[in-house]
């Protein structure tokens, strides 16, 4: 009879472990930003930053970001603060030219519904080397952006996006 008890305790146990560890798996994809972020707001409103936090070049391998890389898009703006590991086809005229740090205020920016999310495709007219940004976010604001450049391999960046914090103008 303790041998049955036994038995019916483990699976007991290794059931709730499965519950308990399916609940976790959730909660910890989210790289511990906030879910509650309204995905489909920010990309209407196209108000938002997309945070990366792993790089995938198209040689290489995938690597970590640190903070500090953002791509921030607002109606009249698309800012680009992003690394780039990869293959140049043409040498930059300065070497500060290497990685995607522009911005652009002459763009087309198309969304369109997904199964679960949303793609956006933002094409700069003002920035000569970068012909697309596509940007795919999900309904939990996990994002991932592929940009293809004219002088450079494409690259592709996985993170989320958050609402973008609005500039307080100070009056004289």
């Amino acid at each position: 009879m303790k041998a049955k008890n036994i038995f019916m305790l483990a699976g007991s146990l290794f059931v709730g472990m499965i519950f308990f560890s399916c609940s976790n798996s959730r909660q910890s994809g989210t790289g511990g930003r906030n879910d509650s972020v309204n995905s489909k707001g920010l990309v209407d409103a196209r108000s938002f930053v997309f945070i990366p936090q792993y790089v995938n070049p198209m040689s290489g391998r995938r690597r970590d970001l640190s903070s500090g890389y953002e791509l921030v898009v607002s109606k009249d703006t698309i800012i680009s603060y992003l690394p780039f590991f990869g293959r140049g086809y043409t040498a930059p005229l300065s070497p500060t030219d290497i990685d995607f740090d522009f911005t652009s205020t002459n763009f087309s920016y198309t969304v369109t519904q997904a199964r679960q999310g949303w793609n956006i495709s933002i094409k700069p007219r003002d920035k000569r080397d970068v012909q697309e940004l596509y940007l795919k976010v999900y309904d939990n604001a996990a994002a991932s952006l592929n940009i293809t450049s004219m002088d450079r391999s494409s690259i592709s960046y996985d993170g989320y996006i958050t609402e973008r914090k609005q500039e307080i103008k100070m009056k004289k």
